[in-house]
């Protein structure tokens, strides 16, 4: 009897915690240098929101986003969860804040892409949201490209969409070969210093390989599980210990920037894991 009533402890501690540990979030610094940079500049990285508001109103984030300051906001996909279209209007929000602080750069995620499909049952739902991001002067880059200037600075960012089937769980799918090439009809700018938004860091280098110098991704959500030192334990496509899990990574001369994200779905726990918003220094 005293071993059931420890474990029944124990289990609620466990969900006690789990619910105040999804309350929370940190902020995360990383450092790029480059010689193609003129001056700082200084990123703010938003991934996978999912519609998951921090204090009554997102008061905490908010507040968190303007405390930075940042040149420009870059939000790799998943600010939504597909299914749940009674909660767009509370990513429609969070993008109306960002909006006020920086411009705002966003290319899809795997959420975003399944609802854009004309087949999916909340296609036009999906399109009244986006029209309305689009009013607010978010910049939507999916498979397309845009020169920013900033601090006198030429940044040329780049927003992949990629395939559908490249997120398949359970089975390792390659990206098509020569996709980034043919979606941007080449490789990316040598001249100036390029960002890619790339949802999916399962192909950072296949993103590097085309010329990228700064990729941000997000979708592993940290892996949830993360063991101390050795990190996630699975990546959304049930790849065991998956490389490009969360954090910083150097691939030849491009450098990944991986986020643990800010919201959670379908499975709402996070060890070892704590959400993140993620700020990059670029340096020259």
């Amino acid at each position: 009897m005293k071993i059931i009533i420890l474990i029944i402890f124990l289990v609620l501690c466990y969900i006690f915690w789990q619910k105040q540990e999804l309350k929370k979030f940190k902020v995360t610094n990383y450092s790029v240098t480059s010689a193609k940079l003129k001056a700082p500049v200084k990123l703010l990285l938003v991934s996978d929101y999912h519609c998951h508001p921090y204090g009554k109103g997102n008061e905490r984030l908010i507040a968190a986003v303007k405390k930075e300051r940042p040149d420009l906001i870059l939000v790799p996909g998943d600010m939504i969860v597909s299914a749940y279209t009674d909660q767009y209007p509370v990513a429609l929000a969070f993008f109306r804040e960002l909006s006020k602080v920086a411009p705002v750069y966003f290319s899809n995620g795997n959420h975003e892409s399944r609802v854009e499909l004309p087949e999916s049952q909340y296609y036009e739902t999906y399109l009244a949201y986006r029209r309305e991001v689009e009013k607010l002067g978010v910049r939507i880059l999916n498979n397309q490209s845009e020169p920013v200037e900033v601090n006198g600075n030429i940044l040329y960012l780049y927003g992949v969409d990629i395939p559908l089937s490249c997120y398949t769980k359970g089975k390792i799918v390659s990206l098509p070969e020569h996709y980034m090439e043919k979606v941007f009809a080449g490789k990316a700018n040598k001249n100036e210093f390029t960002v890619l938004l790339a949802h999916n860091p399962m192909f950072s280098e296949d993103y590097a390989a085309w010329g990228a110098d700064l990729i941000v991704s997000g979708h592993t959500h940290g892996g949830l599980i993360r063991i101390p030192y050795i990190g996630s334990i699975m990546s959304p496509q049930f790849e065991l210990f998956p490389k490009y899990d969360a954090g910083q990574f150097q691939i030849g001369k491009s450098t990944a920037i991986v986020s643990r994200g800010l919201g959670t779905h379908t499975f709402h726990i996070r060890i070892f894991d704590r959400a993140e918003l993620t700020v990059i220094h670029l340096q020259p």
